[in-house]
């Protein structure tokens, strides 16, 4: 007896699911200390960043999505010794492919902003 398959619906992600697995993604990269913090670099920073025009978003992450297709930007605190090209690039890399197997989104770009060192 063969039993016939059939789409039972539409499975959705919220974006903040996304956020989330972006967020551990990037701190299982050796160097990376923790995602930029708004709060914390408004305390350091004052009045930069507004004058910069670049907001730091909320958890250090932002998203844009079309279709099924993402865009990651992150904003990281890396370690004072790291080799900050080698973590950037680890960062797109094992965020890019565990968006891309967990959920089967295309990524479009994955760009990575390092805001501090601590």
């Amino acid at each position: 007896m063969t039993i016939a398959s059939q789409p039972s619906g539409t499975v959705r992600v919220a974006r903040q699911v996304l956020s989330t697995i972006v967020i551990h993604s990037a701190l299982l990269i050796p160097g990376v200390v923790r995602m930029a913090n708004p709060v914390r670099s408004a305390q350091r920073y004052g009045q930069w960043s507004h004058l910069l025009k670049r907001e730091l978003p909320p958890q250090g992450v932002s998203l844009t999505i079309k279709d099924n297709t993402v865009t990651a930007d992150l904003y990281i605190v890396v370690e004072s010794d790291a080799d900050m090209l080698a973590v950037g690039s680890a960062v797109q890399e094992e965020v890019s492919a565990a968006l891309e197997e967990m959920v089967g989104m295309q990524v479009e770009a994955v760009n990575v902003y390092i805001q501090d060192v601590a």
